[in-house]
């Protein structure tokens, strides 16, 4: 320990200089580096020694305390850190260098969580070789601990620490408890007590000293605030398996006996109906019985987001008239960063679904990056995965089993003036779906694996970046990739003015995107989508006209050129007859073709009262302030004074300003959200009114 403290301050900060560091530390203390002890002191110490190269001396000083070398024993061995916590405060309460640790810019609470993962790594490696070959342990005990140090630092909350002690302490070797074995470590429902224990500790309920672990259940007694400083006792019992009536009669017995206002049974996954029954009639009204994931639907509604979700699809067709994308991958060499191969992924791989369901299911991997030129189908692909993810989601929920992570689409046009993902979040779950959901909340379930975050349009945030911005505002994003989480990003290709250090970027390779970071990288890569080829803009164009028509777009190289990027399909389709008639072809005409026709069509099967030149002039002109000042939509409210701006002396008074307004938001190309805020359809749109202002 004196050891330890001589080399506490300053602060080692070179990874390779600690790592050499805490090998000579090791060895002066006669303990193998790569083979940790297998008695409680022994790897106590050596856990301390891990931890403490490079923290502050009376941090160190705490440790030494043999009443906190106690107070951790007890929490390892009920594996409950939550002792360890308690009892910390205590300690510090009651003795002077208390003052002096608090002192300190440090929280320690976190400190002391730290200290217990780092803990419960080593105890792992206590295992005899059999037990090491058999649980894939095999590595440097140095370099995982070195990781587990980095993760740490990225863990922004005390919650999310304890998500993580949870994971580790189930992992802890039974070679270590010199005591009699904790019943609790025996009980086959442990790893549910874990999850349900975080969650309840992240909505704030207090837990009472009643505990119980049997083989296959636990029991708890909770406290869940009401109003005004009252609580109701809640008696938690946790069943791995089936619940069945024998169940609800021993909840039935245990609230009784501890007079509890309510009594919850909850397991993982499976209630008999029998069991479900019989806690509908009137004399068990204050029992209940839940999965997990009804538990969390309890403070955790999505149930309006889920519904709107299903509605926006269905509105976009994308239900319907989706069809499957490709995608490729570099194979990059890891030594010489060289592009070695391309791999393909199309309609024998499962199109880029089968991918990204491989990813989903692949722990290592956190965050994937979706490029494509504009017009791929990067939002239709985004919001058609959510549809999938959905009725995977909804008959999880219909059969009462373990449901798989919840699609939340966040489309970043909406939010191009937020200044950092929080702000994101917040005007996600309260401004735009009304989820009453705190941060710690959205942190836990996304620690947890309950959620597959899908950011599309990550172009879109900022019309005008500089490199640095770009780069600032992907790892502003990247916050939420934490252990456990998946996480979806769509960009444009063109976004990145070099295509190379987009990809780097997009990889976290750049010291300029990793410089801030504190901890270990996370887990990325990159898809890049391709372009239809001659099958699917059949598929396509099938969705949408006749046969006779599809064959005449597949019989013009021009169109069936411009038919590779699926947006252009419509656009070609409303643009056909100006096309027959012998009219130029390239993107732009298409584009101007389609824009006119469906303007003039909009005027003339409804009353209108403005005409086609001062609708574009409009369009242009807001298109252009969309562009320029980030603002990728407008209000309904906000109509009538820029048509006072743009239109002057030609609106004369305010029943025709009334007319204009209404006629500008419905006859415009614009479409609607649920509140007011008016976009063009496509963000290719708004590039096209403002090259036309232009041009």
């Amino acid at each position: 320990m004196n050891a330890i403290l001589a080399i506490a301050n300053p602060l080692i900060k070179e990874k390779i200089q600690r790592n050499e560091t805490v090998i000579k530390l090791l060895q002066q203390f006669k303990l193998d580096p790569e083979h940790p002890p297998a008695d409680f002191s022994g790897v106590y110490a050596y856990a301390l020694v891990e931890y403490g190269v490079g923290k502050p001396k009376p941090l160190l000083e705490l440790f030494r305390q043999e009443a906190i070398k106690q107070a951790f024993r007890k929490a390892f061995d009920h594996n409950n850190p939550s002792i360890l916590l308690s009892e910390v405060d205590a300690w510090l309460d009651a003795y002077a260098l208390g003052d002096n640790i608090r002192s300190l810019v440090i929280d320690i609470r976190r400190e002391i969580a730290a200290f217990y993962i780092v803990f419960a790594e080593v105890a792992k490696r206590t295992r005899n070789p059999a037990d090491t070959l058999m649980s894939q342990q095999i590595g440097s005990l140095q370099q995982r601990i070195a990781n587990i140090q980095e993760l740490l630092d990225r863990l922004p909350t005390l919650e999310g620490i304890r998500t993580e002690m949870a994971r580790l302490a189930a992992q802890n070797s039974p070679a270590l408890l010199e005591a009699e074995t904790s019943t609790e470590n025996q009980c086959r429902a442990i790893a549910l007590a874990q999850q349900m224990r975080g969650w309840f500790e992240t909505l704030g309920y207090r837990f009472e000293k009643y505990e119980i672990w049997g083989d296959s259940y636990f029991e708890w007694i909770i406290n869940v605030p009401t109003r005004r400083n009252r609580y109701d006792r809640i008696l938690i019992r946790g069943i791995e398996g089936e619940v069945g009536l024998k169940d609800v009669a021993l909840l039935r017995s245990s609230v009784e006996q501890q007079r509890t206002d309510e009594g919850w049974l909850v397991t993982a996954r499976r209630i008999a109906s029998a069991a479900r029954n019989e806690l509908e009639k009137e004399q068990n009204r204050y029992l209940g019985c839940y999965t997990f994931d009804e538990l969390i639907d309890q403070d955790a509604d999505f149930s309006d987001y889920l519904d709107w979700l299903s509605a926006e699809i269905i509105r976009r067709q994308i239900d319907t008239k989706y069809v499957p994308l490709a995608c490729t991958k570099e194979e990059i060499d890891p030594d010489t960063k060289q592009r070695i191969g391309i791999s393909h992924y199309s309609d024998r791989d499962g199109w880029i679904d089968g991918y990204i369901d491989v990813w989903l299911d692949d722990p290592a991997k956190e965050h994937i990056s979706i490029l494509g030129e504009f017009g791929t189908g990067k939002t239709w692909f985004a919001f058609h995965y959510a549809w999938v993810a959905l009725q995977r989601y909804r008959d999880a929920q219909k059969r009462g089993v373990e449901r798989p992570r919840l699609p939340l689409v966040i489309t970043l046009r909406d939010f191009a003036k937020a200044i950092n993902v929080e702000n994101v979040l917040a005007g996600f779950f309260f401004t735009q779906h009304n989820i009453r959901l705190t941060s710690e909340v959205f942190d836990q379930l996304n620690r947890m694996g309950k959620l597959l975050l899908i950011f599309d349009g990550f172009d879109e945030m900022a019309a005008k970046v500089d490199r640095q911005q770009m780069i600032n505002n992907f790892w502003e994003l990247a916050k939420v990739v934490v252990p456990g989480a998946k996480v979806v990003l769509t960009c444009r290709t063109e976004h990145f003015p070099d295509a190379k250090e987009g990809r780097a970027l997009l990889n976290a390779e750049l010291q300029a995107s990793t410089k801030q970071l504190t901890g270990e990288t996370p887990q990325f890569e990159v898809l890049e989508l391709e372009k239809f080829n001659d099958e699917q803009i059949r598929l396509v164009l099938s969705y949408q006209t006749e046969a006779a028509t599809v064959e005449q777009v597949m019989g013009n190289p021009q169109l069936l050129d411009l038919a590779r990027r699926p947006v252009m399909t419509e656009l070609i389709l409303e643009a056909l007859p100006d096309i027959e008639a012998g009219k130029p072809v390239d993107m732009s005409r298409v584009y101007l073709y389609a824009v006119r026709r469906k303007m003039e069509r909009d005027i003339k099967s409804d009353r209108t009262f403005t005409s086609l030149a001062e609708k574009l002039y409009f369009l242009c002109e807001l298109s252009w302030e969309m562009l320029s000042t980030d603002e990728m939509s407008l209000n309904y409210r906000l109509f009538p004074d820029r048509i006072r701006r743009l239109f002057g002396s030609v609106v004369q008074q305010e029943k025709d300003l009334d007319h204009w307004h209404y006629d500008m938001m419905g006859q415009t190309m614009l479409i609607r959200n649920a509140d007011g805020d008016y976009t063009p359809a496509h963000r290719s749109l708004l590039e096209f009114f403002v090259a036309y202002k232009f041009a």
